[in-house]
C-alpha cells in the first residue's frame, strides 16, 4: 500500500531490499524484450522491480523502461493507479512522460521519457546542501509542477528527492505516480518516513492537498540542509522496533507531533531568510489546520517575498539617499567653491598685473620724456658761440 523508506515498501523487509537490489546490480540482461524498443543498460532497481535505459527503433529517442518483477506482496493495482494519473498530466512539461505501458506483458512494464540529468536525490548527494536561490528555485518549479497536477485533480502523495528527476536544463520534473491518488478519492496513501504528514501516517486517512503541502516544506528544508527534519538513527530505531504497520506509523505521527518547529533555528543559523522560514514553517506545521490550503498560496507567498526583495534595495534607498544626495552636493559645492576661490584668486594676479604693467610704462614714458628734455637742453646749449668758445680754450 504504501512506502516508508526511501522506495521500501511494507510488504519488503530492509534485508530484502537489499538483496534485491544485489541481484538487479548483477543482472547483464533485462528482464525480458520490449516489442519497439532496444535495451541498453540497467538504470537502477525500487521495491517493485528495476529501471533499464533504452531507445525507440523507430525514432531513436532515449527512453526509460520500468519493470515490475516482484509478486509476492505487491499490489497489482499500481501499475493501473500510476498510468491513470499519468494519462491526467499528459503533456504537462512538470511531468515525466509516459510513452507506453505493458499491460499483459510477463514482466509488465511501462516507458517512460528519459530525463537526462537523475534525480534531485541523486543531485544532493553529490552536490550536498544547496545555495538558498537555488534552492528556493528548484522549490518554486516544484511547487508549479504540482500545482499542475492537483488543478488536474491529481494528488502525489510521496514528494521526496528521489521522485524528482532534472531535466537537461536542470529544470524538476515531478516522477512516480505509484501512490498518487485522485483528489475524489478515499483510499489512504502511505508516503515516505520523515517526508509524509503526520495525519498521512494512518490506514484511514483520506488524501488530502495538504500533505503535498507538507512534503513540498520537507523538500526545501533537506535541499538547504541535506537531511529531512527529524530524521535521525534513534527515531528510525524507535520506528522500526514499534512491531506492526499501525504501531510504527503511530510512533511516527507521535515522534513528529512531539518535535519542536525547526525552521526557527533555520532562520538563525543563516540557512533561509525570515520570510522563506515562515514559509517553510507553515508548510511542516504538525496540525493540518495550520498548514497552508493548497499549493498556490505557497506560490502566492513566494511572489510576495520575491517581490519585497525587489523592493529592499528601493527602501533602502529611501532612506539613505537623502544623505548620499547631501553628501553628493556637499562634495560638489565643496569643490565648486575651491575652483572659484581659484579662479578669484587668478583673476586678482592677473590685474594686479596689468595695473602694475601699466605703472611701469606709464614711469618709463616719463622717465624717457625726462632724458630727451635733458638731451634737447644739452644740445641747445652746445650750439652755443659763448660755450664754443669756452670749451676751444680748455681745449688748447
Amino acid at each position: 500500500m504504501g512506502r516508508m523508506v526511501g522506495d521500501r515498501t511494507e510488504q519488503q523487509s530492509s534485508a530484502d531490499l537489499e538483496r534485491t537490489k544485489d541481484l538487479s546490480l548483477r543482472r547483464a540482461r533485462p528482464p525480458a524484450e520490449v516489442p519497439g524498443y532496444e535495451l541498453h543498460y540497467f538504470l537502477g532497481s525500487g521495491a517493485y522491480g528495476e529501471v533499464w535505459v533504452g531507445v525507440d527503433t523507430t525514432t531513436r529517442r532515449k527512453v526509460a523502461i520500468k519493470f515490475y518483477l516482484h509478486h509476492e506482496g505487491l499490489d497489482w493495482s499500481l501499475l493501473d493507479r500510476e498510468t491513470e494519473k499519468l494519462v491526467f498530466l499528459a503533456a504537462d512539461r512538470y511531468v515525466v512522460q509516459l510513452l507506453d505501458v505493458g499491460w499483459d506483458a510477463s514482466p509488465p512494464y511501462y516507458v517512460m521519457e528519459y530525463v537526462e540529468n537523475g534525480s534531485l536525490d541523486d543531485y544532493l548527494r553529490k552536490a550536498g546542501p544547496l545555495p538558498v536561490n537555488e534552492a528556493v528555485e528548484l522549490f518554486r518549479e516544484i511547487a508549479v509542477g504540482l500545482q499542475h497536477a492537483h488543478s488536474k485533480g491529481v494528488l502525489h502523495c510521496d514528494i521526496k528527492p528521489a521522485n524528482i528527476l532534472l531535466d537537461e536544463d536542470h529544470k524538476p520534473r515531478l516522477a512516480d505516480f505509484g501512490q498518487s491518488r485522485l483528489s475524489s478519492e478515499q483510499s489512504p496513501a502511505l508516503g515516505t518516513l520523515f517526508f509524509m504528514a503526520p495525519e498521512q501516517a494512518s490506514l484511514q486517512a483520506a488524501p488530502d492537498p495538504r500533505w503535498d503541502v507538507f512534503a513540498l516544506g520537507v523538500l526545501l528544508y533537506t535541499m538547504l540542509t541535506g537531511h529531512p527534519p527529524y530524521r535521525t538513527d534513534r527515531a528510525q530505531e524507535a520506528i522500526d522496533a514499534s512491531g506492526d504497520l499501525p504501531h510504527r506509523l503511530q510512533q511516527y505521527r507521535a515522534l513528529l507531533r512531539s518535535s519542536p518547529p525547526i525552521t526557527e533555528d533555520l532562520a538563525v543559523r543563516g540557512l533561509m531568510d525570515r520570510p522563506l522560514a515562515e514559509i517553510a514553517q507553515r508548510c511542516l506545521a504538525h496540525d493540518a489546520s495550520d498548514r497552508y490550503a493548497s499549493i498556490q498560496e505557497i506560490l502566492d507567498d513566494l511572489r510576495a517575498r520575491s517581490r519585497a526583495r525587489l523592493r529592499r534595495p528601493l527602501m533602502v534607498l529611501g532612506v539613505v539617499g537623502p544623505f548620499v544626495l547631501l553628501f553628493l552636493m556637499t562634495v560638489f559645492a565643496w569643490r565648486g567653491y575651491q575652483q572659484a576661490k581659484h579662479q578669484s584668486t587668478d583673476a586678482i594676479r592677473r590685474r594686479a598685473y596689468e595695473s602694475n604693467r601699466f605703472a611701469a610704462f606709464h614711469i618709463a614714458r616719463r622717465l624717457e620724456d625726462e632724458i630727451k628734455r635733458y638731451f634737447d637742453i644739452a644740445r641747445y646749449e652746445a650750439n652755443e658761440p659763448t660755450f664754443r668758445q669756452r670749451f676751444q680754450k680748455v681745449h688748447d
